[in-house]
């Protein structure tokens, strides 16, 4: 591990002020970087995942050092070095949001057209709101994809239109731009 540029660390438990804060500096003491993380509260339960980037040999005290914000934070926690990725094929960004009111087997119905076409999710957010006036239980899903060049996109959102017509969903599939 001492040539290794990354580490990621998850961490999962009750919530309470100060989690994000005590993290960070857990991090920072060890001279090492949060270069991305996602976080979110879920019925009172905090979860966090946070690359790292540093000196392998700081983050190799990191792995060995980890049990210690664990104890402080009362967080259940997990490091795992990130195994290197093929590229050996292009993708193209793409945006893609789909809204509805809210049932059972959304994220499933996507995500099988996505996986059946070689489609990868890199990000995806999900959340369930009450529509002004009515109160009727919305669904919303934000995910940002990764398109093999090979992938036939007409036939993508030809594979999308069938579910938004089956499913009375409305899923708009766009271009991203490169960052």
């Amino acid at each position: 591990m001492p040539d290794t540029t990354h580490l990621i660390l998850t961490a999962v438990g009750p919530d309470r002020v100060g989690l994000v804060e005590k993290i960070a500096a857990f991090i920072a003491r060890h001279d090492c970087n949060i270069e991305d993380s996602k976080m979110a509260v879920f019925c009172g339960e905090f979860a966090v995942i946070v690359l790292i980037t540093g000196d392998g040999n700081k983050l190799v005290k990191i792995g060995r050092d980890y049990r210690e914000i664990e104890s402080e934070t009362g967080l259940t926690i997990s490091i795992k070095t990130p195994a290197m990725r093929s590229t050996a094929e292009s993708f193209l960004p793409y945006k893609l949001t789909a809204s509805c009111m809210d049932h059972p087997g959304i994220v499933y119905q996507i995500s099988n057209v996505l996986s059946g076409m070689g489609v990868n999710i890199e990000s995806m957010e999900t959340k369930t709101y009450a529509a002004p006036i009515s109160g009727t239980p919305i669904f919303q899903l934000e995910a940002d994809l990764a398109v093999p060049t090979r992938t036939n996109v007409a036939e993508l959102r030809e594979r999308f239109g069938e579910i938004q017509r089956q499913e009375n969903i409305d899923i708009d599939l766009t271009a991203a731009k490169n960052q």
